[in-house]
This record gives C-alpha cells, sequence and structure tokens, in this order.
C-alpha cells in the first residue's frame, strides 16, 4: 500500500477516535532498537541489573543474543524462579545480590504482590503494604572480573532497571567502563520514589562518562497520557 494512502488512513482512524495497543507496539520497537544496538557494537555480554524473573532476559533470547548473560536479583525468591528459569542456558550467570555504589549489607523494599517495582528507595506507597528484606549489595567494578571470567574482549551492555537506583549502579561501575560499549537505563519523569534523580541529571551523567544517546522509549504514561517513565539506550562515543 502507498505510503499516501497508509498515512490517510491513519489519519482517518484517529479522527473517528481509534487507537492502537500502544505498549506492545512500544516494546517490539524498543526491542527491535536494542537488537541494532547490540549488533552495531558487536555486543558479547549483557549485564541484566534487576532481572526480577528473567522478563528481560528471555526477551534477549528471543531476539536472537546468544553471547554471555549475566543477571543481578536481589530478592531470594525471585532469584530462584530465575535460576530455574535458566538452568539449561549454559551461557546464563546468576548473582543474588544488588548493585551499588558501595559494598555491604543493605535493606531493599519490597512490593510483594509487585516484586518488579521493589527498590533500595523509599516507595510512595502508591501499590499498598511494603515489606523489606536483607540484601548484599556490591560494586560492580569489584566484582567484575569474575563475572566475566573466561571472555575475551569482553564488550558489554549494562541493563539497569532498578527503580530508581541506576545511578547509584553506574557509580559503582566506574572502574570498569572501559568494557562498557553501551547502557540501558531507566529514567523517571514523574518519581516514583523518594529521592530518586531527575531524568536529566541521569542523561547529564551518562553523556559526561562518554555515552550519547540512541534511543528513547516510553515504559509507561501517567493517568493523562503524560510521559511517566522512558527507557534511554546510550552507547560509547566512537563506538
Amino acid at each position: 500500500m502507498p505510503p499516501s494512502i497508509t498515512k490517510h488512513l491513519a489519519l482517518k482512524g484517529i479522527s473517528a477516535g481509534m487507537s492502537l495497543p500502544e505498549a506492545p507496539i512500544d516494546r517490539v520497537l524498543e526491542l527491535t532498537h536494542l537488537k541494532q544496538l547490540i549488533e552495531l557494537l558487536e555486543i558479547n555480554c549483557i549485564l541484566d541489573v534487576g532481572a526480577n524473573k528473567g522478563q528481560f532476559a528471555t526477551e534477549l533470547r528471543g531476539i536472537g543474543f546468544k553471547g554471555l548473560l549475566v543477571s543481578f536479583e536481589p530478592l531470594r525468591r525471585e532469584f530462584v524462579r530465575l535460576q530455574e528459569a535458566f538452568s539449561r542456558d549454559p551461557l546464563w550467570r546468576g548473582f543474588c545480590v544488588a548493585l551499588g555504589d558501595k559494598n555491604g549489607p543493605a535493606k531493599i523494599n519490597v512490593v510483594p504482590h509487585l516484586t518488579v517495582m521493589s527498590s533500595m528507595l523509599e516507595t510512595r506507597s502508591r501499590w499498598g503494604d511494603v515489606e523489606t528484606e536483607d540484601v548484599e549489595v556490591k560494586r560492580l567494578d569489584d566484582i567484575f572480573g569474575a563475572i566475566v571470567s573466561g571472555l575475551v574482549s569482553p564488550r558489554v551492555l549494562l541493563k539497569m532497571d532498578t527503580q530508581g537506583y541506576d545511578l547509584k549502579v553506574f557509580a559503582g561501575a566506574q572502574g570498569c567502563l572501559q568494557s562498557i560499549r553501551a547502557l540501558q537505563s531507566e529514567l523517571s519523569i514523574v518519581p516514583l520514589y523518594q529521592n530518586m534523580p531527575h531524568y536529566l541529571e541521569a542523561l547529564a551523567t551518562y553523556e559526561r562518562a562518554g555515552f550519547q544517546l540512541f534511543n528513547l522509549s516510553v515504559v509507561s504514561r501517567t493517568g493523562d497520557g503524560g510521559l511517566q517513565e522512558l527507557n534511554c539506550f546510550m552507547k560509547r562515543n566512537g563506538r
């Protein structure tokens, strides 16, 4: 169908009040850009920080990533489910720890019925009751060598989905940034947690470290249709 006809039909549909399922379409487009980034930079290792039950890791294998996949999930119950899901994947490694800017014990705020929203930061209680769980926090640069052991010339994509804690994770990766060629980070336009960084602060931090914006995609919207959360893909300058 010629582009002009397609656009005409789309305009007619919008005028009539028709709408498309935005979330799944956005996710497909996001994964398309992710695959492009992985291939462009010849990524051979992806660090999945905030892995939960393995949703993102499963998508990575689904889009054809065959390199080393390392998952970090601090909640013990979810980590067990993650281990079970990838027990037959020889290029998967898992660590039941949280990543941050310092080593030591900490408490994470857990949303029992929606663990993907659990955070090291205090929630705004929009999800009801919140519990706490003791977790171990590690700096990425202190354990990076063990994580990628056996991998020649690591070319890493650092994916962070830590509910407001991404900049702390990034701060703890300063000693291994030379191996990180790309990153994915969740940006909050409307803060969901106490004291989480502004999205412009996060972007500026990544840019100062030598990364440039590759793609932005919508994660969620507010009740009035405005932006609530975005995912950013960043690539190191000069590939």
